[in-house]
């Protein structure tokens, strides 16, 4: 075993191993993550720069060689997800604070699990990973304070899920096993039925993991999510979803070139998803509910890039293909990095504050720590797509990709793509509403009345760190991709040069291209522009600037309200009720009555008061609660007329089972 092999073996090991230290001492069991996540994150830079490493390999159960790899594929996940391993294990050993060890341990193996099924040589030992991935969050979400039926339905909802999602993940490596004989990696590519069932059972298991719509069902992924503890809800939405986009690229790596209705598909879960993502972002008042439903935008942005990717290789568009992929990619990369530093911030803001209530936190964290200050805002500008930072690129190259739907021949491809590409459009207009309320009012926003907030080093620095990376991304783009060339490599299955190269008076490989029939715009201009422009603006303002007179100030027109009145203050919720008002149809959103005065989102483990009483119901979560009254009563009466309990009825199933094995067998033989 090379030098990096036994690397890539100690990190994943020391991820378990901190699970059995951290129920002895939870900071040691932070600790020991945070190395092994050092030393992830090493392996996985060494094989995207020198090419895949090898750990240990044995005979599986079955006869099956299985072992520990990292390619040009798993090792832009690992390199992903150990970037937010290192920083919220670091947070973790603060935040961490009169918590149970069960915490710690649960977070331990979360990770553990997701390095194994990334790093899983053969499709066994991912399902082992992938399971076990699921099991040991539901755990972490089990450890959330608050109200205890609350969290208790929040993990239960999350646990069915998981489990639905590993049971088509199950369904589609059956498949692979029985199109290829090995649970190995071999190339499937024999096109056909068995091809189809794979791809449709593995978009719907991974798809699940993502969250995306319409699998979002009762919207589980907010509610779980915005449920758990801070640090685990950074790990659930920034990597346990990522797993599900890896494993959807590591099935299709495997399944050869598909057909045009597999891109078609994909795309419009995608477009469906980044919209109502989105919009509900838009009208969440949770500090964490809001960044759960930006996820599923996000996961949408990964699924509209591979849609554009699959259509355009069953088209033979070769090089919309490609650039498609590195989109992909660089989406994925830039969610997982920005939402870990909203999450994590949003854990500092409940310490400082003590609420995850954005009505209620209006500002109050603004006086606290600079370098989380400074972080929150890179990330919640690049999620906004806000030049020049990474979430910018990634979207303009999505909405890139989604331009050169008229290359696609069949007609009503290129209207999904037209349509799909509307919906990306609306979403990012409806996602900086959200940003901008999640920004606003957590920092910006500093009222009068807000006490001095506590002071958390320990908490601020893997925040700003983190932040610091998202403008790295950003600034860095053209290297990244560069980065990224193993990746789409190796799921294309030959070498793939990143989309980058010289443009007007940009040199050469500083800007981001994609070939002739794309347009001449680029991120890399974007900033170079604005700064321009904003040297002329301080110019002007420095030569012009007025003296030093004093400001005239007048009082705040208050629509003829005396001061002091509640109604004068400007909250999260009234940020967001026109939205609410315009869109309600969407989001089946009805007025309701209450003498309280306040309503909660429905299976947050945190009340959320309101000083408007308004539900917001999903229509798929209407759609599915029927669905699943009519499942209850399809069970009452197959229960009643199949299932009545009587003996004889048993035995006669027995007996006719008999029969048809009898029967089955001899026609085999014969």
């Amino acid at each position: 075993m090379e030098l990096w092999g036994g690397i890539l073996t100690a990190a994943v090991a020391g991820l378990f191993l901190a699970a059995p230290l951290a129920a002895w001492r939870p900071k040691l069991g932070y600790g020991t993550s945070a190395a092994a996540a050092v030393l992830l994150l090493a392996a996985s830079v060494e094989t995207l720069v020198g090419g895949t490493i090898h750990g240990p390999v044995w005979s599986g159960p079955l006869g099956d060689p299985e072992g520990l790899t990292l390619n040009g594929l798993s090792g832009f996940f690992a390199f992903a997800a150990s970037l937010v391993w290192v920083a919220t294990s670091i947070y973790s050993i603060a935040y961490d604070e009169r918590r149970p060890s069960l915490l710690a341990v649960c977070f331990a193996l979360t990770l553990g699990s997701i390095a194994l099924l990334v790093s899983s040589s053969s499709l066994l030992l991912f399902l082992i990973g992938w399971e076990t991935m699921t099991v040991a969050s539901y755990g972490m979400i089990l450890q959330a304070r608050g109200r205890r039926d609350r969290v208790f339905s929040a993990a239960f909802v999350f646990l069915a899920f998981g489990e639905a999602s590993t049971l088509f993940v199950v369904l589609a490596v059956a498949g692979l096993r029985l199109g290829t004989g090995t649970f190995a990696e071999v190339p499937y590519l024999v096109p056909g039925t068995l091809s189809t069932l794979v791809f449709v059972a593995a978009l719907l298991g991974f798809a699940l993991k993502m969250g995306v719509a319409p699998f979002h069902m009762s919207e589980w992924l907010p509610i779980a999510h915005s449920s758990a503890p801070s640090n685990a809800s950074a790990v659930l939405s920034s990597t346990l979803t990522l797993a599900g986009a890896y494993g959807l690229f590591r099935v299709l790596s495997l399944l050869g070139y598909p057909p045009l209705w597999w891109g078609a598909v994909t795309l419009g879960i995608g477009a469906v998803s980044v919209l109502l993502g989105s919009l509900f972002a838009a009208v969440s008042e949770h500090t964490k509910g809001l960044p759960a439903y930006s996820t599923i935008e996000n996961n949408g942005l990964v699924l509209v890039a591979l849609g554009v990717a699959l259509l355009a290789r069953a088209e033979g568009l070769t090089e919309l293909y490609v650039f498609a992929l590195f989109a992909a990619f660089y989406q994925a990369l830039a969610h997982a990095v920005a939402k870990t530093v909203l999450f994590l911030s949003a854990g500092w803001t409940e310490h400082a504050t003590g609420t995850f209530d954005l009505t209620s936190v209006a500002g109050g964290v603004k006086r606290g720590d600079r370098a989380a200050f400074a972080g929150t805002v890179a990330a919640t500008l690049s999620l906004a797509a806000a030049p020049p930072l990474a979430g910018f690129v990634s979207e303009w190259m999505v909405l890139e990709s989604l331009f050169q739907s008229y290359q696609f021949v069949p007609a009503w491809v290129q209207f999904l793509g037209l349509i799909s590409g509307a919906a990306v459009a609306l979403g990012a207009g409806l996602i900086v509403i959200a940003m901008v309320k999640f920004l606003g009012f957590t920092l910006l926003w500093s009222p009068a009345s807000s006490a001095a907030p506590r002071r958390s080093r320990g908490l601020a620095l893997p925040i700003g760190a983190v932040g610091a990376v998202v403008l790295g991304l950003g600034v860095g783009a053209p290297w990244v991709l560069r980065f990224l060339a193993p990746t789409v490599s190796a799921f294309v299955g030959s070498p793939a040069a990143a989309p980058v190269g010289q443009l007007l008076a940009v040199p050469t490989g500083w800007s981001i291209l994609s070939g002739s029939p794309f347009g001449i715009l680029s991120p890399p201009m974007i900033p170079i522009t604005i700064g321009l422009g904003a040297l002329v603006g301080l110019g002007y303002y420095l030569l012009g600037r007025p003296s030093s007179r004093p400001a005239r100030r007048a009082a705040v027109w208050m629509a003829g309200s005396p001061a002091g009145q509640p109604g004068e203050l400007y909250t999260s919720f009234g940020y967001s009720t026109g939205l609410r008002i315009m869109m309600a149809t969407i989001l089946g959103t009805r007025e309701i009555r209450s003498s309280a005065g306040s309503v909660s989102e429905a299976g947050l483990a945190t009340p959320v008061p309101y000083s408007v009483d308004l539900e917001v119901l999903d229509i798929f979560k209407l759609f599915y609660d029927d669905l699943v009254r009519a499942g209850e009563g399809l069970a009452a009466l197959l229960k009643h007329w199949i299932m009545p309990g009587r003996l004889g009825r048993y035995l006669a199933y027995i007996l006719i089972v008999v029969v048809a094995v009898v029967i089955y067998v001899a026609a085999a033989a014969g």
